[in-house]
C-alpha cells in the first residue's frame, strides 16, 4: 500500500492525473487518520463522521516555487448526500515579517463556499421553538436552525485582519467572561489554524497509513506504560521499607549501644570489678574481650543502600 501511495504521489503530496484517489479501497481511511491524530481528534464531531466517510483523499501544493507565499490544502469527496462540491479547497497565504526574518506567518486563511443539499448540513441541527405572540390560542411550534460544533464549522472558515470574528468564538468569549482585544483574537485563531494545517501538510500526509493503523500513535502509549511501570517500581520499593523498618530499627539501636560502649572507656576499678564479676558469674569474658570489641565491621542499613 505504501509504494502504490508513493508511486501516485509527487515529492510535494500532490495526486498524479489518473490516480484521484490514492486511499480509495479503504473505507473511512481519511476519517480514521484526521480522528487520530491530536490536532483533529477533538473537532470532530459525531455527526461528522458519516460525512468523512466519503473523504477520497487529501493533498497539499504550494503556491510558488519556494514555498515562501503560502500553499493550498485539497480535500477530495466522492459524491456524497451532504453537498455538492467535490473538492473543498483551503488556501493559506503567508509573509515573512521583515527582509532578515525567515520565519513565515500565516497572514490569511481562505476556505471554500460548502454547497449544502438542503436538510443536509451538519453545521446545523434543527429545533423546535414556540412562536411569540400567539395569545390564549395555542401557539405552533416552528422549526429552527441553530449552529452546532463541527469539523466543518471550525476548519472550514475564512480568517484574517479583514475576516469577522466567528460567531462560536464570540460566544466562548461571552462565557468564560474574557475580554480580549478582536486583533488579538484573530491572531491567535490565525496561528492556530495554521500550525493545524502545517501538521496535517509535514507530518500526517507523509505518513496517512502509520496514523491510520496507529503506529504513529503507539508513542503516547509506551511513555504511559513507562510512567506506570516507574509508580508500580516507587510504591514497591515503599512498601518493602514499611515491612523491613522494625527490623532495621533494632539493628540500628543494637549499634548505636554498641558504639557508646566501644567510645566510652571504663574507669580501671570500674572494668576490673565488672570484669571479675563476669567471671565469677559465669557470664563471659571480661569487657574488651567480646565480639562487639573484635572490630568486626556493621553490616550496613538496607534502608540507607536504598
Amino acid at each position: 500500500i505504501l509504494e502504490r501511495r508513493a508511486q501516485r504521489l509527487d515529492g510535494q503530496g500532490h495526486i498524479f492525473e489518473g490516480h484521484r484517489v490514492a486511499t480509495g479501497s479503504i473505507p473511512g481511511f481519511w476519517k480514521t487518520v484526521l480522528q487520530n491524530t491530536d490536532e483533529f481528534q477533538e473537532d470532530i464531531e459525531e455527526h461528522d463522521e458519516v460525512l468523512l466517510d466519503y473523504l477520497r483523499d487529501i493533498g497539499h501544493e504550494y503556491l510558488d516555487d519556494l514555498g515562501l507565499i503560502g500553499f493550498k490544502l485539497t480535500f477530495h469527496f466522492e459524491p456524497n448526500p451532504f453537498f455538492t462540491n467535490t473538492e473543498l479547497v483551503k488556501v493559506y497565504h503567508t509573509a515573512r515579517k521583515g527582509d532578515f526574518i525567515d520565519q513565515l506567518d500565516c497572514v490569511r486563511i481562505e476556505a471554500p463556499k460548502i454547497d449544502w443539499k438542503p436538510g443536509k448540513n451538519v453545521t446545523v441541527e434543527l429545533v423546535l421553538r414556540k412562536s411569540k405572540g400567539a395569545g390564549k390560542k395555542k401557539s405552533k411550534a416552528r422549526r429552527e436552525e441553530v449552529s452546532r460544533p463541527s469539523f466543518f464549522r471550525t476548519f472550514f472558515r475564512n480568517l484574517g485582519p479583514d475576516e469577522e470574528i466567528p460567531e462560536e468564538e464570540l460566544e466562548d468569549m461571552l462565557d468564560d467572561e474574557y475580554e480580549e482585544d478582536t486583533q488579538d483574537l484573530m491572531d491567535c485563531l490565525l496561528d492556530d489554524d495554521y500550525q493545524q494545517a502545517i501538521a496535517l501538510q509535514q507530518n500526517t500526509i507523509p505518513h496517512a497509513i502509520r496514523w491510520f493503523t496507529g503506529a504513529a500513535c503507539e508513542d503516547d502509549d509506551d511513555e504511559d506504560d513507562d510512567d506506570e511501570e516507574e509508580e508500580e517500581e516507587e510504591e514497591e520499593g515503599v512498601a518493602d521499607m514499611q515491612d523491613d523498618s522494625p527490623v532495621e530499627a533494632a539493628e540500628e539501636a543494637r549499634r548505636a549501644a554498641s558504639g557508646a560502649s566501644r567510645s566510652t572507656p571504663p574507669s580501671p576499678g570500674e572494668g576490673r570489678r565488672s570484669g571479675g564479676e563476669g567471671r565469677r558469674r559465669g557470664k563471659g569474658p571480661p569487657s574488651g574481650g567480646g565480639a562487639e570489641a573484635s572490630g568486626t565491621p556493621d553490616k550496613p542499613s538496607d534502608c540507607k543502600a536504598q
